[in-house]
């Protein structure tokens, strides 16, 4: 019962750690959201190239979300107009450049991680491209395609409401900042349990696992671990998020606690950006797409992921950035009237204020208004 109790509050002193700062990330993430229209990013995207790649990874940042929604919000831009190739690197950016996710990082384990975490994003997008370049399947991309439309009818979700007027007059208006709450309060609904089991297992795990079998999974656990650790690690960590996965940002907290088991670098990393091949995103990759196009999807996105994560390991020690210090758990997990216990203050009476004005502003809307939006 004591081990209970002590992964209990080990993952409640994480995740109190961390609130102030994924309520800080989505209410970014809400702003943009409201404010960026996916009907433009689809037709900016309807070309292979490097500059149409490169501007669907910056679409996908700034509509950084959960990674459910990402998967939504990629379906739908593929159906909208965009390449594949390009539909792909939104999904990658929009789930490893998450906002919310570089600060969590940033607090858990420091900027570096943060920095490492949006270059392994960028990685990703430009080993995904080169990749399709070599092995792009048009028929079956194609394939999926007509699958993703049809699915997006079937469900009801073939629409998404345009932005009124300019992004100042929608920050000037009380109307404005309700669309912004409401997709605050769409996030959260999204992700809230996901964020919740992420802490949680993430505390039952550093509890109850030992030591052994983290040196038995991930080879080479040491200050400066072989190239063929590094590969290693880097490889069996996705197999590990297959399992273990509730989704980017439950996945922060169980990266924190690799690191903290003396797991390298670049397998770490390669855990952050596992969330696009676990098995509940393949699952639903099938339902968009169909089985071959989600096994395409998801070869591609695991070589990546590996391959990124060995590149900024590198890439790191390369220029001195590697992090040599491993905060234990007793270190991230700490209760205390600090400038967290003012900052959790502060952000939370502001998610409170936006809970009610989004509650204020459901007078006499209709409940399907909320299912219409791109990410709902």
């Amino acid at each position: 019962m004591d081990q209970v109790w002590q992964a209990l509050y080990t993952g409640a002193g994480m995740l109190w750690q961390a609130l102030w700062a994924l309520i800080f990330g989505y209410v970014i993430s809400a702003g943009i959201q409201v404010l960026v229209s996916r009907e433009q990013m689809g037709r900016a995207l309807g070309d292979r190239g490097v500059r149409p790649a490169g501007l669907a990874a910056f679409f996908g940042f700034i509509s950084s979300s959960c990674s459910f929604a990402a998967l939504a919000a990629s379906r739908s831009v593929l159906v909208k107009g965009a390449h594949p190739v390009n539909a792909l690197a939104f999904l990658i950016s929009s789930t490893n450049l998450v906002i919310e996710l570089g600060i969590v990082l940033w607090v858990l384990l420091g900027w570096r991680f943060t920095l490492a975490n949006i270059l392994l994003g960028l990685v990703m997008v430009v080993y995904a491209y080169a990749l399709t370049a070599l092995w792009f399947p048009a028929r079956l991309a194609e394939a999926g395609r007509r699958h993703a439309e049809q699915a997006q009818k079937s469900e009801g979700m073939d629409m998404e409401p345009d932005s009124r007027g300019s992004w100042r007059d929608t920050l000037a208006s009380r109307q404005g900042w309700r669309r912004i709450a409401r997709a605050f309060v769409m996030e959260w609904a999204m992700v809230w349990k996901e964020i919740l089991f992420g802490f949680t297992v993430a505390g039952f795990i550093s509890v109850l696992v030992p030591q052994s079998f983290w040196d038995f999974l991930f080879v080479g656990n040491s200050e400066d671990p072989g190239f063929w650790a590094v590969v290693e690690n880097a490889a069996v960590a996705p197999v590990v998020a297959f399992f273990t996965f509730i989704g980017s940002m439950g996945n922060v907290p169980l990266a924190a606690m690799l690191w903290s088991k003396e797991v390298s670098f670049g397998g770490v990393l390669s855990f952050l950006g596992a969330d696009l091949v676990a098995a509940t995103v393949v699952w639903i990759h099938a339902k968009y797409y169909g089985w071959k196009y989600a096994g395409y999807l998801s070869v591609v996105m695991y070589l990546c992921m590996v391959a990124a994560g060995i590149t900024v390991h590198y890439l790191y020690e390369l220029t001195g950035l590697m992090p040599t210090e491993r905060p234990s758990l007793q270190e991230m997990v700490r209760f205390a009237i600090d400038h967290t216990f003012f900052l959790n203050l502060a952000f939370g009476a502001l998610a409170v204020w936006l809970f009610r004005l989004h509650r204020s502003g459901g007078h006499g809307q209709p409940e399907h208004a909320h299912h219409a939006h791109g990410h709902a």
